[in-house]
């Protein structure tokens, strides 16, 4: 089994990287619903199946307002535009250690769909580097793209 580094593991929107990113995260999720009955587990155990799925993603990021590809600004500018973006969640296709002018690029994409940003989050502590956190929801199916 290859594994993967999580430098190599990135979220881009719109086919474009989140500038200074120091993590990224990708949560799916299954609503349960109980269906607990007096015959199964003797009543003693609670019964459950997936109702619905649901994803999230969330971006960790040194705060800059030069760098390449989306920053704080960008992002602000789509959560108050409330529009849904694509995202795409995979490895980065350049494998050299320089950013491109324009932000890394997704290579396959491993899981790609559309979301919202539903939190953006500026810390700004003293004596240390500002960073932000920028959490998005789901619109729709998180797909798993095939080779």
């Amino acid at each position: 089994m290859s594994k993967i580094k999580g430098g190599d593991m990135m979220l881009f929107l719109n086919s474009k990287s989140i500038a200074y990113a120091t993590s990224h995260t990708l949560t799916i999720s299954g609503d349960t619903q109980d269906t607990s009955n007096k015959d199964e587990g003797g009543g003693d155990w609670a019964s459950n199946e997936i109702s619905k799925l649901s994803w999230t993603a969330q971006s960790e990021n040194m705060y800059s307002i030069d760098g390449k590809g989306s920053n704080f600004d960008d992002l602000f500018d789509i959560m108050v535009a409330k529009t849904p973006v694509s995202a795409t969640f995979s490895k980065k296709k350049e494998t050299d250690t320089d950013v491109p002018e324009t932000g890394w690029t997704a290579s396959k994409p491993d899981y790609e769909g559309k979301v919202i940003i539903t939190s953006l989050e500026l810390n700004a502590p003293n004596g240390e580097y500002a960073t932000y956190t920028v959490q998005f929801t789901g619109v729709g199916a998180l797909k798993k793209v095939e080779v």
